[in-house]
């Protein structure tokens, strides 16, 4: 198990991969040209709010901080997928109050709350060709395989690779969602669904880099651990510690 600082160094990570994916996200953005300065902004609150909370003391309850992180996110966020992240972490909140630590255990009710949520303000349908076309198979692929008792590095890659060929079907949907309704997006990624697998490649690809750094031995693996070797990078070392044996 590790504390509260795990859940704010995966957050990092996920901005981020966000920070990298900016140049491609704005350009996948045929409208106004700023769909991955939004996401790194709105992720950077998200970020920001969870580690005051952690230095305050505040975020000894998981559940409260992620819930000030939606707030700052609803009251401050930019773009169009801001309110519909803010109500996915105010539904992960839900899922994970009262914790004080953030474990792998805790992994798959925060993802499903962040699905849930979107779902609930998002205003499309699958197979609209947006966000949700990322985060229902990608978050559900990592469920489904956790209910069947794949082991954690198996359900993680296994969303990893969803999340990224979900994406780029969004360019087989005939007709876009919000901005892009009424005409045909076919052969457009949606920017939204591209930022929702950036967001979900940051998380999964630092736990496998986090898992490496403690020797890549996931829960459920009969392997036996290699030695840790550092990574040199803090955030990849303190999601490491999601990894190490309880005792």
């Amino acid at each position: 198990m590790a504390d509260a600082k795990s859940l704010v160094a995966l957050f990092e990570a996920m901005t981020e991969n966000l920070e990298r994916d900016r140049p491609d996200l704005n350009q996948l953005d045929r409208d106004d040209g700023d769909s991955g300065d939004n996401m790194v902004n709105n992720f950077r609150l998200v970020t920001s709010a969870l580690q005051q909370q952690i230095n305050t003391g505040a975020g000894s309850d998981l559940g409260a901080a992620l819930a000030q992180a939606a707030q700052v996110l609803r009251d401050n966020g930019k773009g169009a997928t801001a309110p519909i992240y803010a109500q996915g972490l105010d539904q992960a909140a839900s899922n994970l109050s009262g914790r004080s630590d953030f474990s792998l255990n805790d992994l798959q009710p925060m993802l499903e709350g962040l699905l849930g949520g979107a779902q609930q303000s998002s205003g499309a349908a699958p197979g609209q060709g947006t966000l949700l076309d990322v985060l229902l198979p990608a978050i559900g692929a990592f469920s489904q395989a956790k209910k069947k008792g794949d082991g954690d590095l198996d359900a993680i890659l296994t969303a990893l690779l969803e999340a990224r060929r979900a994406a780029n079907h969004t360019a087989q949907s005939p007709q876009g969602h919000g901005r892009g309704s009424g005409r045909n997006t076919q052969g457009e990624i949606d920017p939204g669904a591209a930022g929702a697998a950036s967001l979900l490649e940051g998380l999964f690809g630092a736990l496998l880099k986090g898992a490496l750094n403690q020797g890549g031995n996931a829960a459920g693996s009969n392997e036996p651990a290699a030695q840790p070797a550092a990574s040199g990078n803090p955030i990849f070392e303190m999601i490491g510690s999601l990894f190490r044996p309880k005792g």
